[in-house]
């Protein structure tokens, strides 16, 4: 129907097509005839915007609601006198209203679907001032309900229309009575033509379709964003907390040999070793685990334990003292290290002083996880903080392993570290989306497209609403001055799509950038 508008319109310009213009009155009639079927066939919208008004909440569909019905009165009087209505505009912004209600309903849909198959949902949340006076992101068990009623809370930009709609309707209102005062025009031929211009049309569309693309792409992931409230709350300055698993997943770190170099038995020695990691939470516990049922080794309780800043880990078993780490950790510790017992890429244990074994590991990279990172760091605002508990994982060797550069990672301190990569770092969480999986793949990925999606729509928003004052001003200029000819539907048609332009490209760039690479 609003292409058949549109062409409609094209014929009854003399400039484009001169024969047919003697039909003026015909097309005229035609364009009004399809608009009032847009609108039965779009009654939905029609209906939100008188429901809206009678609840005094004037917003975007009231405002659309009330510039068709000037459009529609005025475009009776067109039809007389012979001028063609404004009919295809009016029809341009139901089809705007419609398919931004489809994406929104649609992104909305996808989203619950998606929380409906979690068993036990996992949510990406932000908790204020977790380090350092910081924001933080982390995981922590979510919450479906509060997920949907986040969901259904309106965006800045319809919150914004709420004041923008009944105050650009007055202004507009009563530039209009001046307008017909002054140059004995019909009052609603100048209404209606300033309520299309200063009409934004983008609204409609500005924060649905970057959330619409952004849950479809999450849906397939398995994971969902609590709507605008939700990329809110991970947007802004921050700091994204990443732990062991998410840089070397346990299938990814793997022993390459150990030796003993102590002349207690291998089980004890294993049982040392696995007992100082487990206590730790490091991420090395599933090998060490894996190396405990294979050597058959012992197990043992830790009577004190310690974290050590050089990059190692000190405890106390049934009297003797363990102490385990790096190579560069050993030498700080001043522990003998026999010849050809010099490993870079190795756990050591010692024994009261002594050297009691050797863990030659291989940490091999994940494809997903660089994807991962790099997407992260064209974040804005958004910095990951290594809350590891792996003493052998530093910027330095993330940057080997990785080759991302360790300028923009934060490595706080070994208790700080062992602070926020615990529940107890979680204590007034603001939740922003669900996860499926706990991978860092999953929630990297919601993190980074929430924090786009907001950038995409703010900056839509913008330009939507820099459209509106700016066809208010020109519109106003030119029913002042009489000037009918510039003032015609096949200019507000031009003006209303090309402004609408720079707003779909704002969301594509958004939108596919900074989650282009992450799987």
């Amino acid at each position: 129907l609003c292409l058949g508008s549109v062409l409609l319109l094209v014929l009854s310009t003399p400039l484009i097509t001169g024969a047919f213009s003697d039909h003026a009155a015909a097309f005229s009639a035609a364009m009004l005839g399809l608009l009032l079927l847009q609108a039965v066939c779009s009654y939905d919208v029609c209906l939100s915007g008188v429901i809206a008004l009678l609840r005094f909440r004037f917003d975007q569909y009231s405002m659309l609601f009330l510039a068709l019905c000037a459009v529609v009165a005025d475009a009776f009087f067109a039809v007389a006198e012979g001028r063609t209505p404004f009919c295809t505009v009016a029809g341009i912004l139901l089809l705007l209203a419609l398919w931004g209600r489809d994406l929104l309903y649609d992104a909305r849909r996808r989203s619950l679907r998606a929380i409906s198959n979690m068993d036990e949902p996992v949510a990406a949340i932000r908790e204020e001032k977790a380090w350092h006076g910081y924001d933080c992101i982390f995981r922590a068990p979510g919450d479906a309900e509060q997920f949907a009623v986040q969901l259904e809370m309106p965006d800045a930009g319809s919150r914004i229309m709420r004041v923008w709609a009944p105050v650009m309707t007055a202004v507009t209102l009563a530039l209009s009575v001046l307008t017909s005062l002054r140059t004995g025009e019909h009052f609603l031929w100048a209404w209606s033509a300033m309520l299309l211009a200063s009409f934004p049309a983008g609204i409609l569309i500005a924060y649905a379709k970057p959330f619409s693309a952004l849950a479809r792409r999450l849906y397939r992931a398995g994971a969902a964003i609590a709507g605008w409230q939700g990329a809110r709350i991970l947007s802004g300055e921050a700091g994204l907390i990443v732990e062991d698993a998410d840089l070397f997943p346990p299938q990814n770190v793997t022993l390459n040999g150990m030796k003993i170099y102590s002349d207690r038995s291998v089980s004890q020695i294993i049982g040392f070793a696995n007992a100082v990691v487990q206590t730790a939470g490091s991420g090395l516990a599933p090998l060490f685990e894996e190396i405990m049922h294979n050597q058959n080794g012992r197990h043992y309780g830790v009577d004190t334990f310690r974290r050590y800043e050089g990059g190692g880990l000190g405890a106390e078993i049934r009297g003797d003292v363990i102490l385990m780490g790096s190579l560069g950790f050993m030498k700080l510790m001043r522990v003998h290290m026999p010849e050809g017992a010099r490993v870079k890429q190795a756990v050591y244990l010692s024994v009261n002083g002594e050297l009691a074994a050797v863990f030659a590991l291989s940490y091999a990279p994940a494809t997903n996880v660089k994807a991962c990172l790099q997407a992260l760091a064209r974040c804005t605002g958004l910095t990951p903080i290594l809350a590891t508990r792996d003493f052998m994982i530093t910027p330095q060797f993330l940057k080997h392993r990785y080759k991302l550069s360790p300028d923009r990672i934060e490595f706080p301190t070994v208790e700080e570290r062992a602070r926020l990569s615990s529940p107890d770092a979680v204590q007034e969480p603001r939740q922003g989306a669900l996860l499926a999986r706990t991978g860092f793949s999953c929630f990297s990925m919601a993190v980074a497209g929430a924090r786009a999606a907001r950038s995409a729509a703010i900056a839509a928003i913008a330009v939507t609403y820099a459209a509106s004052v700016m066809g208010l001003l020109v519109l106003f200029f030119l029913t002042f001055i009489g000037s009918t000819l510039a003032v015609s539907a096949w200019n507000l048609l031009l003006y209303t799509v090309l402004w609408l332009i720079p707003e779909l490209l704002l969301s594509l760039i958004h939108i596919s950038e900074p989650t282009r690479r992450t799987p």
